[in-house]
């Protein structure tokens, strides 16, 4: 780890993956805005600037009976979240209600404090500061951006694991193998390797629809040809190794031989590929939910955030497009840069994309 951390490329790359991962894990326990997707929509709270500090007070949601526990917080974030009322000043409070001057009204409101919601210091005002602004329909933009880098660090992993146990699988069989075999599987990974990854996403999209689910499944049998490549050419080179017929002379059987003499030799080139999937798979994510076939709104992707506001770029809230384009951006070029450090370190030679 020391040999890795000291090549300039790795520890680079480390550290932003690391950073936006400390962000990620805790997700909603740390989120300023802790609702399910970060969507607790306060359309008076549209469009403010960054810095913001706004005040406002909740009516307590009574159509729900789900208890928010620290982990259902975690997975889903706060589901009985209450309708927030904001306001611009509090007139008066007493034992059973408090009158507030609600926000762009020149009225008084009186509520009881019995149908309000406590907070967690128990004192019936909240108090939101908007580090980054907010959007259209007055959401925390930091909240869900910092949401989406978990979308997108979750999608990449669970993409990864997909294209690696597919395409490990039918590279070991199409490398070891010969005759039909190999050539149906080459003419196979040939047909996918002559399509776009982008072009192949788009169609199982369309053809699995929108969603979390359908997203991992798209994106990861959209990379999985690379790693089949590899594995193949690789597998066609240690078949022919000394250790190798030895354990054909021996009578192992193939799937032993592929599995536990071929695929552990193959861990620094998958080590690699696996990073390098990684950014394929945020990209792709953020480019399907950019043009509606990934993930569905409310949920905070940056594809989406991208989408929502790149007509803002050319006025003062450019930045409500630019921050999760930016984010996009630092996180591929963490994984890229990952990988070329331990491309370094573990001295694979893998043929590069045409």
């Amino acid at each position: 780890m020391r040999k890795l951390l000291n090549l300039p490329s790795f520890f680079i790359g480390f550290s932003i993956i690391f950073f936006f991962s400390i962000v990620a894990i805790p997700g909603y326990l740390i989120a300023p805005d802790d609702t399910t997707d970060c969507n607790d929509i306060v359309p008076q709270f549209a469009n403010q600037p960054p810095g913001s500090v706004l005040k406002f007070i909740r009516i307590k949601n009574n159509n729900t009976d789900q208890e928010n526990t620290i982990v259902s917080i975690w997975l889903h974030g706060r589901t009985n979240a209450g309708n927030p009322i904001p306001f611009a000043t509090v007139i008066s409070e007493s034992k059973d209600s408090i009158v507030i001057q609600e926000l762009n009204s020149i009225s008084n409101s009186i509520y009881s404090k019995n149908n309000l919601q406590l907070n967690r210091k128990s004192t019936f005002i909240f108090s939101r500061k908007f580090y980054l602004g907010s959007d259209r329909f007055g959401r925390d933009v930091l909240s869900r951006l910092m949401i989406g880098a978990r979308v997108s660090l979750f999608v990449g992993f669970v993409s990864v694991i997909i294209s690696l146990i597919l395409g490990v699988f039918i590279g070991l069989v199409a490398g070891y193998s010969k005759g039909k075999i190999d050539s149906i599987l080459s003419w196979f990974i040939a047909v996918f390797w002559s399509i776009p990854t982008l072009l192949i996403a788009l169609g199982l999209s369309f053809a699995f629809g929108k969603g979390l689910l359908q997203v991992l499944v798209a994106i990861g049998l959209s990379t999985w040809v690379e790693v089949a490549r590899v594995v193949r050419g690789q597998t066609m080179q240690l078949r022919e190794k000394e250790f190798i017929l030895a354990a054909r002379i021996t009578g192992f059987s193939m799937g032993r031989i592929l599995f536990r003499h071929i695929l552990p030799n193959l861990k620094g080139s998958l080590t690699v590929l696996a990073t390098t999937n990684f950014a394929a798979a945020i990209l792709l994510e953020a480019g399907l939910s950019f043009l509606g076939l990934g993930i569905s709104p409310p949920a905070p992707s940056w594809g989406i955030m991208v989408n929502e506001y790149r007509g803002n770029l050319v006025l003062d809230t450019a930045y409500l497009a630019l921050i999760p384009g930016a984010a996009i951006m630092l996180l591929v070029m963490g994984f890229n840069l990952l990988s070329m450090g331990l491309r370094d370190a573990l001295d694979t030679h893998l043929p590069t994309a045409n």
